[in-house]
């Protein structure tokens, strides 16, 4: 009953660390709890077993209140009944959990060598947590963006690196409280306080060079449009009037470029048309100049001719359109009203935008082939600046965007639609994770976010403006240029490969010492 107490309060500390609440000093106790909770007491075995099941309990604790809001997406977007729902919803906490059961395999495994749990079970957790599949990459060296001087580290090694710092410090501040050692307590020490000083002198430095820095006027547009009112065509040319009107607003506020939301345009485009509508579909109407970032569905291949209808059932204009593949991309439209790029999502949502194995297996072809991807670096020049587009979830993806940053963008836009998630916890912890991309590139981050949360992000993870959830709101971000790579983007993950090298080290000298005593016995016989 120990070992699933302290596994439960592991799972909730790590929820407690993530947004709202964003408890960073509370999960400090997670591999802490962890680890009491898989080590034997004194004359008891270790036992793998156990270790297994309280890993996937702490994964599943964790993912469970951090995600909960799953059931209710599955019910809305997969059109689940509740039956259905919640022990699919079970399962994903449960597959979610890989990294927690994967951590507690290889630290149990190690301290069967001899091997003590507070030395292996921080590179255990790094290391498998960064290789097990996720859906939603929640990790629980996040909670660190509640404070931030910790969570500027990020630029020299990306989450792998506060995963292991959170790791070690309560790994070994346990260790050194059961048994006084001056080792663990100085490791301790240099944990919980090297990263915040070395963080508020970076801070400090970032800070600076933005202050100097060219700057932007964005503006960003939270329509507030509900999941079912977005996909009823019979609504489409309403929305499209709000948001030229709050983009109008916007421009009259200063705003030098305006990005709407994830697919907010509600008529498809062909990816060679050149410049914008004529007629009541256009974008720059009703006072609206431009520049513009445009999240709109894309099409290619032969053309064909659309038409749009309004409340009434009338007709408000035709369009022409791709008789091909479909692409969920953001357009740049300049000043003139000329199409000046195109970015696409590259990292499809499975089952959501794309069908998996549709182009192999015959009776998948059934269903509907979805979404293609981009490829490439996504980055539009418009309104003097070369912006970064990461798509909906495509901020969530570390490595992904560590590749776009090669591209050496100007700032992020992140345009999404998280209307599908409710008014839950969810668009919360979308928005924490996101921040984290800002301090590992040093760049600012700009999210246009249907039914929000949209925010302005320095590079330091600072947010300098946020909306709430589920209201209409728009803002005028002073976004900076910034130039420049940090050792995240030009190194990659350099963290987990050292991980696994140290816990291959310690089971090679742990063998080493076992021979040498084996041998030393044998020659006192």
């Amino acid at each position: 009953m120990r070992g699933v107490s302290l596994a439960v309060w592991a799972g909730l500390a790590i929820g407690l660390g993530g947004a709202p609440t964003e408890l960073s000093f509370v999960t400090f106790t997670a591999p802490a709890a962890f680890l009491l909770a898989i080590e034997p007491r004194e004359g008891e075995p270790v036992s793998l077993r156990r270790g297994l099941a309280l890993g996937l309990l702490t994964g599943t604790v964790a993912n469970l209140y951090s995600m909960y809001w799953v059931v209710g997406l599955l019910m809305d977007f997969g059109h689940f009944p509740l039956a259905a729902a919640l022990p699919t919803g079970a399962l994903l906490w449960l597959g979610q959990s890989l990294g927690w059961v994967t951590a507690s395999a290889g630290a149990v495994a190690l301290m069967r060598y001899g091997i003590p749990g507070w030395v292996a079970l921080p590179p255990a957790l790094v290391v498998a947590h960064t290789l097990a599949p996720a859906l939603f990459p929640w990790r629980y060296g996040l909670s660190q963006l509640g404070f931030l001087p910790y969570a500027q580290v990020a630029e020299l090694g990306g989450l792998p690196l506060l995963d292991g710092l959170v790791a070690v410090v309560g790994c070994a501040l346990i260790r050194s409280l059961r048994r006084p050692a001056r080792v663990p307590l100085a490791i301790t020490a240099a944990a919980l306080l090297v990263p915040p000083l070395y963080g508020a002198l970076r801070m400090h430095q970032v800070e600076h060079a933005r202050a100097s820095a060219r700057s932007i006027a964005v503006g960003v547009v939270q329509p507030n449009i509900g999941i079912h009112d977005k996909h009823d065509p019979r609504q489409h040319l309403g929305h499209l009037r709000v948001l030229r009107a709050m983009t109008r607003d916007l421009e009259d506020r200063g705003a030098e470029l305006v990005v709407w939301p994830e697919s907010a345009y509600p008529y498809p485009v062909h990816r060679e048309m050149a410049e914008d509508r004529a007629g009541p579909l256009g974008l720059r109407r009703d006072g609206v100049h431009g520049p513009l970032i445009v999240g709109v569905i894309t099409t290619d291949g032969p053309r064909v001719t659309a038409a749009a209808g309004n409340a009434r059932g009338g007709l408000a204009g035709t369009f022409v359109v791709g008789d091909g593949d479909r692409y969920n991309s953001a357009i740049a439209v300049a000043r003139d009203g000329r199409v000046v790029g195109v970015a696409d999502k590259v990292r499809l949502l499975a089952f959501g935008e794309y069908t998996p194995l549709w182009d192999i297996i015959p009776w998948l072809q059934r269903f509907p082939k979805g979404l293609t991807p981009g490829r490439g670096a996504q980055v539009v020049e418009v309104a003097g600046a070369r912006v970064g587009v990461l798509n909906c979830y495509e901020d969530l993806l570390a490595d992904h965007v560590r590749g776009q940053a090669a591209a050496a963008p100007d700032f992020w836009a992140n345009v999404t639609n998280n209307a599908w998630f409710g008014d839950t916890t969810a668009p919360h912890l979308h928005h924490m994770n996101a921040r984290l991309r800002a301090i590992e590139t040093r760049r600012d981050l700009v999210r246009s976010v249907n039914t929000g949360v949209s925010g302005h992000t320095a590079a330091t993870g600072e947010d300098l403006r946020r909306t709430d959830s589920f209201v209409r709101a728009s803002f005028v971000a002073d976004v900076r240029v910034l130039e420049g790579a940090t050792p995240w983007t030009t190194i990659g993950d350099w963290v987990t490969p050292l991980a696994a090298a140290w816990l291959l080290a310690l089971i090679l000298l742990q063998r080493q010492r076992a021979r040498g005593s084996i041998s030393a016995s044998s020659r006192t016989r």
